[in-house]
């Protein structure tokens, strides 16, 4: 008979051919596009090679990485590639049109793989979106970006956190915001307010920048707010899109210290946590919440231990130490912390004779069709789920297992 570790990986599988849209892919963290001139080999390599630094940059979570790490060469990891017509080209600086668009492929995993045996740290596919409050001062005019707006400030800033492989959401900047954020707020990178503000949009880091146009050149101020560490910093220059790269580059690079995982090294065993989450009464929530745990780049595996229909426990196998496993929750959007479930004990009344064995044949045959009793009736929910056989209960908790308590958020 299966164990209830293979049941709910059977259950789960099958969901997921079922439904292709399940799992939220972020490959874009490794493709790269560039205007080129012609479909030329001498072209094409160069850009490959500029596109092996950018993806490299993404994932290592440092912009000045390429200058510490041996560049291997750019064919190891190229996975594919392709030229789209540009409909309308422009030119590069020395007047040439850039009528091509050469779209790469690299091989995410490969390149990780390649950053660990060397010694640095990854910054994986899982990543909080960034709540972007960008406040502007242009002569007389003066606003805060939005969501709706077309911009090339704002185009400009897009591209260079796109290049950064930072997932960035701007705010509606409405009547509700307003009442929460005054722009002298943003300019200021003040926390309380913006934090307050950033919570209508998610639970991931804030950035917020003050550009103010002096006549001459651009004065801009930068803030990026996260759970636990602040930065702030200053930038001028007269060419705003240098500067926005600057400063997506500053914000970047101080994320990538928090969400970099170094690997343990190759003679040392894995260490193992355990994680209880509530709030996961769904197919839909536990879904999500075992791809949120296995794509954190601290976590080598996450297996289900546990589900109730209101709560999930899962063991953990770290490829990097317990502190960075926390350190990466408590400064994303999807767990929070939480108190430790209250084990219920109840006192049925007990049967005598015949119909002790029957309740007990019943009571098994019950657990075996249904571990999750309790789940909301949706059409999401985890009704069907298969429970573990009554002589193979999991050992949730053992004496050499951390295990810590969150909820899910959303």
């Amino acid at each position: 008979m299966f164990n209830l570790k293979t049941k709910i990986f059977v259950f789960i599988s099958l969901f997921l051919l079922i439904n292709p849209l399940a799992i939220a892919s972020n490959a874009a963290l490794y493709d790269v596009d560039v205007l080129v001139v012609d479909e030329s080999a001498d072209t094409r390599w160069r850009v490959f090679k500029e596109g092996l630094d950018e993806v490299f940059i993404r994932i290592s979570g440092d912009s000045i990485v390429m200058d510490k790490l041996k560049r291997p060469p750019a064919s190891r990891y190229i996975k594919q590639y392709s030229y789209d017509p540009v409909e309308n080209p422009t030119t590069d600086e020395g007047g040439r049109v850039l009528g091509h668009r050469l779209k790469i492929q690299y091989n995410g995993s490969s390149m990780e793989k390649y950053l660990r045996d060397n010694g640095y740290p990854v910054w994986g596919e899982h990543r909080a979106e960034v709540i972007v409050w960008l406040a502007i001062r242009d002569g007389r005019n003066e606003y805060v970006l939005k969501d709706a707006d077309k911009s090339l400030i704002k185009t400009s800033a897009e591209e260079a956190l796109h290049r950064r492989g930072i997932p960035e959401r701007w705010p509606l900047y409405d009547h509700k915001d307003r009442k929460k954020l005054k722009v002298a707020d943003i300019r200021g990178g003040f926390k309380d307010p913006v934090t307050a503000a950033s919570k209508r949009y998610g639970r991931g880091p804030s950035l917020t920048g003050s550009l103010i146009w002096n006549g001459k050149e651009w004065q801009s101020s930068w803030s990026l707010l996260m759970g636990s560490s602040n930065r702030h910093w200053s930038i001028e220059g007269a060419d705003y899109n240098q500067l926005i790269n600057k400063a997506v580059d500053q914000a970047a690079d101080a994320m990538g210290l928090v969400f970099a995982i170094h690997g343990t090294g190759k003679n040392q065993q894995l260490a193992t946590v355990q994680l209880e989450v509530q709030a996961v009464n769904s197919i839909t929530k536990y879904r999500k919440l075992e791809n949120y745990l296995r794509e954190l780049s601290a976590v080598e595996a996450a297996v289900p231990l546990k589900v109730d229909g209101q709560n999930a426990i899962f063991e953990i196998t770290l490829r990097s130490s317990e502190d960075d496993l926390l350190n990466l929750i408590n400064n994303d959007a999807e767990l929070v912390k939480a108190m430790p479930l209250k084990p219920q004990v109840e006192e049925p009344v007990q049967p005598e004779g015949d119909q002790a064995v029957e309740q007990d044949v019943q009571a098994t045959s019950d657990q075996a069709e249904n571990v999750v009793t309790n789940a909301a009736p949706e059409s999401n929910e985890i009704d069907n789920l298969p429970g573990p056989q009554p002589d193979k209960q999991p050992e949730v908790q053992s004496a050499q297992t951390t295990i810590y308590h969150y909820k899910l958020v959303h």
